[in-house]
């Protein structure tokens, strides 16, 4: 039998911050990387509608065609993911981005837009991607988007936050706060808001007791 494909959580709420999220635990002391080579980059675009089925089957192939190029296509990606990361880590804690950081995107970004066309849609038109199989770096054009529309947008770049548990070394996830009152504190309730409840009602039951 064949191992399903890992389930990326996307619980940041864009898809520029479930990129970032891709490293799972706390960066620099408990890592857990989710994307050890161009195959789960991929993944991680299907899942996420970065890239279609077909998409992905095609990029694929390509990366098995020249996989060196796919090599530093996944390095280029990984790099770019620790950029946004810090960009946004930047942005929770009200501090300007690094100017290395910031150059990294735009240049990114600017490598994304040339791929942008108009499509027609019976009567209308849409914004697309082109489908150029040979772009290794396609799964990465709607997460520079994403960012640079987060970025851009005021309010929303204002409730970026990090998870509460960043505080105490466990996790480094971001995420959108789009609570009415911005009061969320947690990258994921299910799991580290449990884990900070858990932890908030052992502390009192040792106090009562010691008490």
């Amino acid at each position: 039998m064949t191992q399903p494909p890992f389930q990326f959580d996307l619980s940041g709420g864009r898809l520029c911050l479930d990129f970032a999220n891709t490293v799972g635990g706390m960066r620099g002391v408990t890592p857990r990387e989710r994307l050890a080579g161009y195959p789960d980059l991929v993944e991680f675009a299907r899942q996420t509608g970065a890239v279609d089925d077909a998409g992905a089957r095609r990029l694929l192939a390509e990366a098995r065609r020249r996989p060196a190029e796919a090599d530093r296509a996944f390095a280029d990606a990984i790099a770019l993911r620790e950029a946004l990361y810090r960009i946004f880590l930047a942005r929770a804690q009200r501090r300007p981005p690094s100017g290395e950081d910031a150059e990294r995107l735009s240049t990114a970004l600017g490598a994304a837009l040339a791929h942008r066309r108009l499509e027609r849609r019976g009567e209308a038109f849409a914004l697309a991607w082109d489908a150029d199989p040979g772009a290794l770096d396609a799964p990465l054009w709607p997460v520079v988007l994403s960012a640079a529309d987060v970025l851009t947008s005021g309010a929303e770049a204002d409730r970026v936050r990090v998870c509460g548990l960043f505080e105490t070394h466990e996790c480094s996830w971001l995420f959108v706060d789009e609570t009415r009152a911005g009061t969320r504190r947690w990258c994921s309730m299910q799991d580290c808001g449990n884990k900070a409840k858990a932890r908030r009602h052992h502390q009192r039951a040792r106090e009562q007791r010691d008490g």
